[in-house]
């Protein structure tokens, strides 16, 4: 579950989750990711823009119920979650429908580094890649 707002055309922010704990009240673990991302450039085709783009920011890492802001520096009173920087790369793909609205997609890779994720209360890599893949609309 992501939410991307774009204040200039080539720089948008970005907040992705699992929702777990939003949609589903669960205590699941859950890789947050919060960053900023810059488009490139932008090659027209057939069906639409695609666009390579960077991105920078952090991932927060949780092993169970989430608490109030973040843990750059530990793992919290519970040892429940850490946080730490997050480099992206990624390709996104739009294509018009109309009326000022856009199907968007797109597919990145990104990299985190969270130091404190091993003390975590379930131990856990202090390097954390993700592949991920979002569908939606855009206006």
């Amino acid at each position: 579950m992501c939410l991307e707002i774009s204040p200039l055309a080539a720089l948008s922010v970005e907040a992705c989750g699992t929702g777990s704990e939003f949609l589903a009240h669960a205590k699941s673990p859950e890789l947050a990711h919060y960053r900023a991302k810059y488009t490139l450039t932008q090659w027209k085709t057939e069906v639409g823009w695609l666009q390579p783009r960077v991105g920078l920011g952090f991932t927060e890492i949780q092993v169970d119920e989430d608490d109030p802001g973040f843990q750059f520096f530990g793992v919290g009173p519970r040892g429940a979650e850490t946080a730490g920087p997050e480099a992206s790369l990624g390709i996104q793909g739009l294509h018009p429908l109309g009326s000022y609205f856009e199907l968007v997609g797109e597919l990145s890779f990104s990299m985190a580094w969270l130091t404190y994720a091993p003390q975590l209360a379930t131990p856990q890599s202090r390097f954390q890649p993700a592949v991920s893949f979002t569908l939606g609309a855009g206006f």
